[in-house]
């Protein structure tokens, strides 16, 4: 019964693919060696709904584990709890206030874990609010980092820009390039097309509009309608042998992993 125990799941904790928010997924193999030394803390793994690839913080699985290990714990209590009240301990409130403490405890624990994680989700569309106050800013980017190690792609996102910009809060553009790098890794269409200006714009990254191309074309193999325009504009801007090997680039598809950061 216990293998079938997912709380975890239900309060949407652990790893959670990207693409389509399913539960079920198996460990992948690292596409080269260099993609697993610059992707340390994390794992890639195969979505067993979409069959779509992405990488996920070594700490989800472990908190997963955690809250369903708990979970199995407090089960089991619980049924010894039942079996001792069924086999003739009707009359002894003591064993029913520990029933019932035993069940308000583990209703508390859930929900607040539940809430902890929504929240920490929820922090990436009110970090650019002007009302936000410096101090309860840093808060909620902390909240916001906190998302992103739990293998959240939009939230690796929206900190890489925002550590990018400084904007209230302290510019770290490697921070914000490791993040951005990440998010486009797993296929998110967002990132792709962030890493693509960070590629034109030579943020954090050496600049070079070949690789921008392909990551815009990427993003808009993947119907986002704004690298597709951002890709047309940087066409006029290259010369016709940097475009040819772009799109030459580009139909190879090369493996999401990436070399080009800025020594």
């Amino acid at each position: 019964m216990l293998k079938y125990l997912d709380i975890a799941r239900l309060v949407g904790a652990g790893i959670k693919c990207p693409a389509c928010n399913g539960t079920r997924y198996r460990q992948s193999s690292w596409h080269s060696k260099e993609e697993k030394l610059r992707s340390e803390g994390y794992r890639p793994y195969r979505c067993e709904n979409c069959a779509n690839r992405f990488l996920a913080a070594r700490s989800a699985s472990v908190e997963r584990t955690l809250i369903n290990g708990a979970a199995g714990v407090l089960l089991v209590l619980g049924v010894l709890t039942i079996a001792e009240l069924w086999l003739g301990s009707y009359d002894n409130p003591e064993t029913e206030r520990v029933a019932l403490a035993l069940t308000a405890s583990a209703e508390e624990s859930t929900a607040e874990h539940r809430d902890g994680f929504e929240a920490r989700h929820r922090t990436g569309n009110t970090v650019s609010d002007p009302k936000v106050s410096p101090e309860s800013l840093a808060e909620k980017v902390d909240l916001l980092r906190q998302a992103a190690e739990d293998g959240h792609v939009e939230s690796m996102v929206r900190l890489g820009r925002i550590l990018t910009t400084g904007n209230k809060t302290p510019k770290d553009v490697a921070q914000a390039t490791k993040w951005v790098q990440l998010a486009a890794s797993t296929g998110n269409p967002e990132g792709m097309c962030e890493l693509g200006r960070f590629y034109r714009d030579g943020t954090g990254l050496a600049q070079n509009s070949v690789r921008a191309y392909v990551w815009f074309s990427r993003a808009a193999a993947a119907n986002h309608l704004n690298a597709m325009q951002e890709r047309d504009d940087l066409v006029l801007t290259m010369s016709d042998e940097k475009l040819k090997e772009a799109r030459k680039l580009a139909l190879l598809a090369e493996p999401a992993g990436d070399t080009g950061r800025r020594k």
